[in-house]
């Protein structure tokens, strides 16, 4: 988990060989834990994240290798544990978010750059990405808040 952070945050990437790791890492651990039913809960655990998460990648609110991460944390985790993980998540990204908004100075703008994409898209009907190729200006790690809400869990705190 930290691994990734620190590739989202240098890089704005999280590579697939860790997220691969990742996924056979959980894949063996429900193995053992459970045995043959513990690929099975493995993989719907992984498959959770990508189908509650496939619309924001449709409309590039959230990238591919935060929805693998979180898909590989699934894996490890179950659909229960991994859906408390991501409430607690949402409320530390909406805190960081907000901090980081005020920090750049930019929190009205991108109030209006969201209600100006949902107008739009209400208006137009027509699909168009969140974020803009290069525009950095609303960019956010989301591995930041999902590690620390998996630090949380690991500590026993949710």
């Amino acid at each position: 988990m930290t691994a990734a952070v620190f590739q989202d945050l240098r890089k704005g990437i999280i590579s697939n060989v860790l997220i691969l790791f990742g996924f056979l890492g959980g894949a063996v651990f429900q193995l053992i834990r459970l045995g043959g039913s513990g690929l099975i809960l493995f993989f719907g655990s992984a498959v959770f994240p990508v189908l509650l998460f496939s619309i924001l990648y449709y409309f590039r609110m959230i990238g591919a290798g935060d929805i693998k991460l979180l898909a590989a944390l699934g894996g490890f985790l179950g659909i229960s544990d991994l859906f408390r993980c991501l409430v607690c998540a949402l409320i530390f990204g909406g805190i960081l978010s907000l901090f980081l908004m005020i920090y750049r100075k930019n929190l009205i703008r991108r109030f209006q750059y969201l209600a100006g994409y949902v107008s739009s898209y209400i208006q137009g009907k027509e699909w168009q990405p969140y974020r803009r190729k290069g525009e950095k200006d609303g960019e956010f790690p989301l591995s930041v808040p999902i590690a620390l809400s998996v630090w949380f869990f690991a500590a026993g705190w949710l």
